[in-house]
């Protein structure tokens, strides 16, 4: 039997460390990361604040994966697994999308067969809010994502329908795919701390001069 499927749409996350009731169910956090030193600063504060367990594991090391999931057996696992730039510039962008490609579709290979042999039942995706097919009003879960496009947009399109299709053919587990936009807030780009908040003050101090 194929995976249930469901979708959720929103436009982003905001993270309160003074909200423990929306962070209590992360007891044990599993962080795929090939070394300590990319821990960014502020995700190990806020880590250590909620008591949740760092644990290192390659994303892209099927063994490795298999190892951590099945020790710490959680009951549900959300996959948000990226490679993406510091800065947010077309550039940067452009260098970084096919090392991010690799993560997202290879880890989600790995962990869809860790979860499996884990006996994990519940299976959040992170997908894409972005690549809907263009339409009147707003787009709901019937809408398909977009076929026909530019090769870049194509690209990526393709990369989501693929991440969601090989989720929804495991059995035995619930997925969800998760369609929304950006990340905002503490550690992301987008803040005034973030690098979109760098890049808005510079513009606004360049207009001035």
């Amino acid at each position: 039997m194929a995976a249930a499927k469901r979708s959720i749409k929103s436009v982003g996350l905001v993270v309160k460390r003074d909200r423990p009731e929306a962070i209590a169910f992360a007891r044990t956090l599993v962080r795929f990361l090939r070394s300590k030193n990319k821990v960014p600063l502020a995700e190990a504060e806020i880590s250590k604040e909620i008591g949740a367990e760092p644990v290192l594991a390659d994303a892209l090391d099927a063994a490795a994966v298999k190892a951590a999931v099945g020790r710490i057996r959680p009951d549900a696992v959300i996959n948000e697994l990226t490679s993406l730039p510091r800065h947010y510039t077309p550039a940067e962008m452009k260098a970084a999308a096919e090392r991010d490609r690799k993560v997202r579709v290879e880890g989600n290979i790995n962990l869809l067969a860790a979860l499996r042999d884990a006996g994990v039942r519940r299976y959040l995706l992170q997908s894409s809010g972005f690549w809907y097919a263009p339409g009147a009003g707003l787009a709901d879960e019937s809408v398909p994502f977009i076929s026909s496009a530019s090769p870049g947009v194509e690209a990526s399109a393709r990369t989501y329908l693929e991440l969601e299709a090989r989720a929804s053919a495991t059995p035995g587990i619930e997925f969800v795919a998760l369609r929304y936009g950006f990340f905002y807030g503490p550690g992301t780009w987008y803040t005034r701390e973030g690098d979109i908040g760098d890049q808005v003050t510079a513009a606004a101090g360049s207009d001035h001069r």
